[in-house]
Parts: C-alpha cells; structure tokens; sequence
C-alpha cells in the first residue's frame, strides 16, 4: 500500500516494519519465549504448562503462540519447524525445552480446538541457537525484507493505487443535536 503512493523503497520497508513488530503479529515470538521461561522447563512440565494455561485463561489472557486468523485449523509450517526445534533440542541436548513445547501444546488441546502458531516451535528454536529475546523480531524481520523488496519491485511494474475497502457496521447515521 505504501508503495502504491509511489513512497520510496525505504519508506515502505520502514512500515512494514512498523506492522511486524506489534506484539500481536511479529512481536508475539518474544512472548512465545516469555512464556517458555515463565513455565520453566524440566521435570513437572506437564503439571506447570496445565496451572498455567488454567490461570492464563481464568483472566482471559491470550496465550502467545497460539491460534492464527487464517490457518483456522493449523498452521501448516508448525509441523516442519516442530521437526527442527525436535532435531535441534536432542543435538544440544536441551530436550526439556521441547517437553514444555509439547506440554504446552497438549495442555491447550486438551481445552480447545486452537492450534499453535509457527511462533510455538520456532521461539525455542531461535533461543536454543542462542540467540536473545530481544533479537527474535529482528530474525523474524530479517527474513522477510527480500520478500518485502520483490513485493515493492512488483508493485512499481504495475502500480495502481492501493485503497483497502471497509464497510461501515455500527450504528446508522444519527442526527447531531444542536449547541
């Protein structure tokens, strides 16, 4: 959309940054991992993930790492990144982060239908590799600017301005009283 305007290469990157790092969409990792450490992995994970997930939803948080607008039935990459998180864990030999990874994950299957998110197995994975909190939304951007860059590449081919259409559900109109 931003290139649309004819903005530059810079401006449209910058925005998409913007979007990226809010908690609910590229942010969420970094709460992924929160929670891994809050629970704390080891021995009684299945017990920990349980009393948690039972406190988180008896206040009605969101559980980060969980359920995804358009994958309604599962996220179709969570499978393969599952898979390295698994092969990574026994490689370093820190198996206890992927027991809480599944414990966390049956725990929530056991009270819904909500499937997690590629941010459940990647985050650990991105810790196990060493990498600090603060710098998974980073990754996270990082490997997406090459797509970001083809997106502005194409838009210039052919631009046509971008308006996103909305349709008014509230109210109808009402009258506004006089002063």
């Amino acid at each position: 959309m931003v290139t649309s305007t004819r903005s530059d290469l810079h401006s449209a990157v910058t925005t998409a940054v913007g979007a990226l790092e809010g908690p609910l969409h590229g942010g969420a990792n970094e709460a992924v991992w929160r929670v891994f450490e809050e629970i704390g992995p080891g021995p009684g994970s299945d017990e920990r993930a349980r009393a948690w997930l039972k406190g988180e939803l008896a206040t009605h948080r969101k559980v980060m790492g969980f359920g995804y607008r358009v994958y309604r039935s599962g996220d179709s990459r969570v499978p393969t990144m599952q898979d390295a998180l698994r092969r990574l864990a026994r490689h370093l030999g820190r198996t206890g982060v992927v027991d809480l990874h599944d414990a966390l994950e049956a725990a929530m299957a056991e009270r819904g239908t909500v499937k997690p998110n590629l941010d459940h197995p990647a985050r650990p994975a991105y810790a196990l590799t060493g990498f600090d909190t603060d710098l998974f939304t980073p990754l996270f951007v990082a490997s997406r600017v090459v797509g970001w860059t083809a997106h502005v590449v194409e838009q210039r081919t052919d631009n046509s301005l971008i308006r996103p259409l909305s349709a008014c559900s509230g109210p109808d109109r009402r009258p506004v009283p006089a002063r």
